[in-house]
């Protein structure tokens, strides 16, 4: 099997992984960085494996969902890092409240 054919099946079985996950409530997007991360693998397979032959539509697609999914990481990162900030500006908080 070429290159580009592997690459296209791991490609589809990512997304269709993300997208079963997601289906059936085991995957959550605003919660899941295998969800995210699945998306974001699995499109950059399908455009890499679209360039030879060239298919325009299906590489603007994939290309988008790429960086839709690159979006989505970072989304997530930023609200746990906010998450993370607020534990730890309140912990000081709780230790004075059981102190007392």
């Amino acid at each position: 099997m070429p290159l580009y054919q592997a690459v296209s099946v791991v490609g589809s079985v990512l997304l269709l992984a993300a997208y079963a996950g997601l289906q059936t409530g085991k995957l959550n997007p605003s919660t899941s960085y295998i969800y995210q991360l699945f998306n974001l693998i699995g499109a950059a397979c399908l455009t890499y494996s679209v360039i030879e032959p060239f298919n325009t539509g299906v590489f603007i697609t994939e290309f988008c969902w790429s960086i839709f999914s690159i979006v989505g990481v970072v989304k997530l990162m930023r609200m746990r890092n906010a998450n993370r900030a607020a534990e730890e500006s309140n912990a000081p908080e709780e230790a004075v409240r059981t102190a007392g």
